[in-house]
């Protein structure tokens, strides 16, 4: 009745079959009947085969054989697990592994799924009861089990044993399997075990160097251990592959750089990036392409970029810095024209002050007096500057500059209110 082709009908036929055969036959017989699709845990029964499963479950229930018990409780554990219903699942889990006819690997195994079930059924203490029974973590043989440990460990807060099970899985591992590994980064991670996990990470980037994501958990976790010339190492080769090639890793390449005591190539990195537009060009990324240029003693590039950085941004303090820099210079034309783009909207009265005392040293250099007299009396009327700008009046009334003392700051740089 179940000839041909194995379609989900005949498939649904010879399970029961198989089931009926077990019912009858005696513990040495079942060998024979050994099924690879009910032992596969990757089977799953489909949409079409839930009719059959309450008469699975009441053929299950008469089974006499241990061996039987095992093998379709297993399966029937694993359809449960598919179906979300994780209480099921345990019963049948436990079922199985009650039968005691399967073998000591196959037994391990079914308890690890078991672990991971009371796991997502939020049961943590009940999966670590579970792999308890295949002793310690030392005397494990299994990579998977130890990672099951560590992850059962984890959901109880024991981070000293994550990291002993995550040590074991380590030694055990016969070969990089991606998932798993990916879960030991992330358990690493959790417990702050970041040698570890740069390990992991080392050979998860050894086996697909063109995942981005590897490379940039590696060059994080390096830093986390302040390892920045290892970082940076990292970052560098990744760049060479043509991965992390976005703004924060653009960003991150110039910190490092110049952390490592190199601001030329930090600027020079940076500049790159923003010309061919990685980076945006604002005023934020302006002001740091301007101290890495400082710091590298590139003046003039450091100069066009605080240029840059304080008409972006308007902040008060990096135009008069600008302005300060270019009066060391003698570039008084320059410097009046920051000063009066500063000045152009109220300012704060904490730099009116000093924009008044910069604004009339730069008109005095020019030959322009009278003015430059007013803005030294503006300077004098906001405090901060006021014995400075008052030894500029003093050097203009012996020059024969004299007028009346202002009650308030003259334009154009007058504080805000």
């Amino acid at each position: 009745m179940c000839d041909g082709k194995l379609s989900l009908p005949k498939f649904l036929c010879a399970t029961l079959l198989f089931l009926s055969a077990l019912l009858v036959a005696s513990p040495g017989q079942a060998e024979q009947y050994r099924s690879k699709l009910l032992l596969n845990p990757q089977q799953s029964l489909s949409e079409s085969a839930r009719l059959s499963i309450s008469e699975m479950e009441s053929r299950f229930k008469e089974l006499n054989s241990d061996y039987a018990r095992a093998s379709v409780g297993s399966q029937l554990a694993r359809h449960f697990v598919q179906q979300g219903d994780y209480q099921k699942a345990i019963e049948y889990y436990q079922s199985a592994l009650q039968a005691d006819a399967l073998s000591p690997l196959v037994a391990a195994d079914l308890r690890r799924e078991l672990a991971e079930i009371y796991l997502l059924d939020k049961q943590p203490q009940q999966a670590l009861s579970v792999l308890q029974a295949l002793g310690p973590v030392a005397s494990l043989t299994d990579a998977k089990l130890a990672l099951a440990y560590a992850r059962v460990r984890y959901e109880l807060g024991d981070y000293l044993k994550v990291a002993a099970a995550l040590e074991r899985f380590m030694q055990l591992s016969p070969g990089v399997d991606e998932r798993q590994f990916q879960q030991v980064v992330a358990l690493a991670y959790g417990i702050q075990d970041f040698d570890l996990c740069g390990r992991a990470l080392k050979q998860l980037i050894e086996q697909d160097m063109a995942t981005a994501r590897y490379w940039s958990q590696m060059v994080s976790v390096l830093l986390k251990q302040n390892k920045v010339e290892q970082a940076l190492h990292y970052l560098i080769l990744a760049r060479q592959l043509g991965l992390l090639q976005d703004q924060a890793n653009s960003l991150l390449l110039s910190s490092l750089y110049a952390s490592q005591g190199n601001p030329f190539t930090a600027a020079e990195r940076l500049q790159q990036a923003m010309a061919q537009g990685i980076v945006v060009a604002n005023g934020e990324h302006y002001k740091r392409l301007f101290e890495y240029w400082w710091q590298a003693r590139e003046e003039q590039h450091a100069l066009n970029a605080l240029e840059q950085a304080a008409k972006l941004t308007g902040e008060a303090p990096l135009y008069l810095f600008w302005a300060q820099t270019l009066m060391q210079r003698a570039q008084w034309q320059k410097m009046n024209s920051a000063i009066l783009q500063l000045c152009e909207q109220p300012i704060a009265a904490e730099h009116s002050g000093h924009a008044n005392l910069l604004l009339g040293i730069s008109l005095y250099e020019q030959g322009k007096k009278e003015a430059a007299f007013d803005a030294f009396a503006s300077a004098t009327l906001t405090g901060g500057v006021n014995a400075q700008a008052g030894n500029w009046l003093a050097k203009l009334e012996s020059e024969g500059i004299k007028a009346p003392m202002p009650s308030r700051p003259k334009e154009p740089c007058k504080p805000g209110d």
